[in-house]
């Protein structure tokens, strides 16, 4: 998917960036991120967890995430 069409195909959430505060995450998509990390789930805290299963499992939506980050 090209940069310039990433507008197109996503919508931003709420609360972008992973550094403020702390997320909390649903018992199911813990399962899921916890499968995903394996042991460095441990060391990681839920928002780097998160955008670690992000870039695995959708890296275009990250990438939109990210490009909406820096055009804040």
């Amino acid at each position: 998917m090209e940069y310039d069409e990433l507008d197109k195909h996503f919508i931003a959430p709420e609360t972008i960036s992973p550094f403020y505060g702390d997320i909390r995450i649903p018992r199911k998509l813990k399962k899921k991120v916890r499968k995903w990390c394996g042991e460095p789930f441990k060391r990681l805290t839920n928002a780097e967890a998160l955008w670690y299963y992000m870039e695995k499992s959708n890296p275009n939506y990250k990438r939109f995430l990210i490009k909406q980050i820096c055009q804040q």
